[in-house]
């Protein structure tokens, strides 16, 4: 356009150097209101060509721009439409866990607000413990495979409120955190230690055994 437009009084006014040329394109034509019509007419009187690049330039731009916007647009509704189903979900979730807590504390023979690992255990033998876990999306093998853990961080007993969250993070739709894999360097690293501790109170079979101590995850 620079070239084109060289020696005119549009050229000169509006095209005399490059970062002028840029502006002029991007407030005239891709941000203008007008799409750059005046723009174009003005050049049409300097040469046809000229107008016939402006045209085509301003015409990819506003449609580059619709796209993106389009995009934007779509992205937004998408992510609303996860929050609301997400909050959905998880309403339904509390609603269950309530039930499923109330099962608990019938089950619960002391009945004091707590659940240790051994009423767990006991309550997972149930098949409406199983229905109900199933109807969370919580899978009661996984329960069962991190129920140890959990519980020995928390004194081998759990509140109602540590044991929602217990559950309520073990479902199938929950979104992976950072204090998940803290949570799971933890599992690990206590799952090590644990086997080392076995392997060390094993007969000596003569094979060298890394201190339990020593384990870093």
């Amino acid at each position: 356009l620079r070239v084109l437009l060289e020696g005119t009084n549009t050229g000169n006014l509006r095209f005399g150097t490059v970062p002028q040329a840029m502006a002029t394109l991007l407030l005239d034509c891709a941000m203008s209101g007008t799409r750059g019509g005046p723009l174009i007419r003005e050049a049409y009187s300097e040469s046809i060509i000229s107008s016939g690049f402006l045209f085509c330039t301003s015409l990819l731009t506003n449609v580059c721009l619709m796209g993106m916007m389009s995009a934007l647009l779509v992205q937004t509704v998408k992510k609303i439409a996860e929050v609301e189903e997400e909050e959905k979900s998880l309403i339904n979730s509390l609603a269950t866990m309530d039930a499923f807590w109330n099962h608990v504390a019938s089950m619960n023979e002391s009945n004091d607000g707590y659940i240790t690992i051994d009423g767990l255990y006991e309550m997972l033998s149930s098949e409406k413990t199983v229905r109900l876990l199933h109807k969370l999306s919580v899978d009661p093998e996984a329960l069962i495979n991190l129920s140890d853990f959990v519980f020995s961080e928390h004194d081998n007993r759990l509140s109602r409120l540590e044991f929602n969250r217990f559950v309520l993070d073990l479902r199938t739709s929950q979104k992976g955190t950072l204090q998940d894999h803290l949570v799971t360097r933890r599992f690990l690293k206590a799952k090590l230690t644990q086997l080392f501790q076995d392997l060390d109170r094993q007969p000596d079979t003569g094979l060298p055994v890394t201190p339990a101590a020593s384990i870093s995850v």
